[in-house]
């Protein structure tokens, strides 16, 4: 198999989050976000972070005097969910050693997003905000932050892939945005399901992932479901196998829907369908009904989306359901395989307003390094920043290597995303091509007609 080194960048979370959700992203429970504010002592008690893991940083960064110092803080959390309540914890710990004052105020996705500037461009005090990655539209609202990463020798702890990510977003190639939430696309999948099938090890080669899917029917079991939100994940990242994220970026924006490799994924996925394998009720699935009512109950053994999943069914699966991850298996005739994939953040960005940009910092490394690094990533079932701390969520342990071996950045659905105008007629007719009422053919026609509207 042909391997490429380019680097992609990725168009992070377009709604679904997508990639983002109450998680790190989906794009779904993204827009549900609602309005909110609390002070820095309100949203609930968190424990005490954990025991500190061996070999990494304590926050020591956030240590030393800001007595004085008032920053302004607008998270795109709600102070209720798990990020929300750790974040309250950790800023509550930041001023009681630094003596600064910290505003916290909870703003949820849509106050950010619909909030921040015209706050900004009032003139407003904000210091500081999280939310999704890719905040080039702030402009010169936000600071780059080389010189701090530097001074504090931040980036030997971070995933390079990551960095150059974050970096790819800004014309000047400059770091504007600190990583942290990670999440990993591909597939997310039941273990106790795999093991009752007798399949040994997690899919690699689409002939891998066909047996695979054989052998969970045997057993009895839906090999695959999935939802409208979520729709354009598994054939964009099938695409982008065979041609590169920037080639399907091309499809998308330009129309060409009649390129013979569209037509060739198209016919894997027609291939699934009449073989049986996906769930006879997919077709009329609308976010979260594959998610919930198949993936998370134990209908259905496979769901391709981000690791945020894990999060944002919590409550139903409990404790005992065991999770199994891989990326998007490599294709016959690819030019990339799983060391190209989905990978994504939330960040953090400092504004041209904060007076203070080393306290700003200090608390942005206080909350990605260490233990509150891993009570984050612990309490809201996500991938830690700090490549030091080895205390992954038990359920997500298998996305670890997968990001570890990571070199190349696909888009959003392998760039399938990049085009809003054709997404909802994309995701009606791949609906269709899993539910099997739509030939391959009959997709990349109904494609092309579209695209001309």
């Amino acid at each position: 198999m042909k391997r490429s080194k380019k680097w992609s960048s990725i168009i992070t979370c377009g709604a679904l989050i997508t990639t983002l959700l109450a998680g790190c992203g989906g794009q779904a429970a993204d827009q549900a976000g609602t309005t909110g504010a609390a002070s820095s002592g309100a949203g609930g008690t968190a424990a005490a972070p954990a025991a500190k893991t061996e070999g990494t940083s304590d926050g020591a960064g956030s240590s030393g005097s800001f007595a004085g110092v008032k920053l302004v803080y607008w998270s795109n959390w709600e102070s209720t969910e798990p990020q929300g309540v750790v974040i309250t914890e950790a800023v509550k710990e930041f001023e009681a050693e630094t003596g600064a004052q910290v505003d916290l105020q909870f703003k949820g996705r849509k106050g950010i997003k619909e909030g921040l500037i015209p706050a900004l461009d009032a003139d407003q005090q904000v210091d500081m905000f999280d939310g999704m990655s890719n905040k080039s539209n702030y402009g010169d609202r936000i600071i780059s932050l080389e010189e701090l990463i530097k001074a504090h020798d931040y980036e030997k702890d971070t995933n390079p892939v990551l960095m150059t990510l974050n970096r790819s977003y800004y014309d000047d190639g400059q770091l504007h945005e600190i990583p942290y939430q990670m999440k990993a696309n591909g597939y997310l999948y039941n273990k106790d399901m795999f093991d009752k099938a007798g399949i040994a090890k997690a899919p690699v080669t689409w002939a891998d992932f066909l047996d695979a899917c054989q052998k969970l029917k045997d057993a009895g079991y839906i090999p695959l479901t999935t939802d409208d939100a979520y729709a354009m994940q598994a054939f964009g990242q099938h695409l982008a196998r065979l041609i590169g994220d920037e080639e399907v970026k091309k499809v998308v924006n330009e129309g060409l829907w009649d390129r013979e490799e569209v037509l060739t994924a198209a016919k894997s996925f027609e291939d699934l369908a009449s073989k049986g394998y996906f769930s006879p009720q997919v077709g009329a699935n609308v976010w979260p009904t594959g998610q919930n009512t198949e993936l998370a109950t134990g209908r259905a053994a496979m769901y391709c989306a981000g690791t945020y999943v894990v999060n944002e069914t919590k409550t139903i699966t409990g404790p005992a359901f065991r999770w199994g991850f891989f990326a998007y298996p490599e294709v016959d005739n690819g030019i990339n395989g799983q060391e190209a994939m989905v990978i994504g953040n939330q960040s953090f960005a400092i504004t041209k307003k904060c007076a203070n940009p080393e306290a700003a910092f200090a608390l942005i490394e206080k909350l990605t390094r260490g233990d509150w690094d891993v009570k984050l990533a612990q309490e809201s079932l996500a991938l830690p920043a700090d490549m030091n701390n080895e205390s992954w969520p038990e359920q997500l342990q298998e996305a670890k290597p997968y990001m570890e071996n990571c070199t190349e950045l696909f888009a959003t659905s392998g760039g399938l995303e990049n085009n809003p105008d054709i997404t909802p007629a994309l995701k009606e007719n791949l609906m269709k091509l899993y539910a099997g009422t739509c030939t391959a053919e009959e997709f990349v026609a109904n494609m092309l007609a579209a695209s001309k509207k």
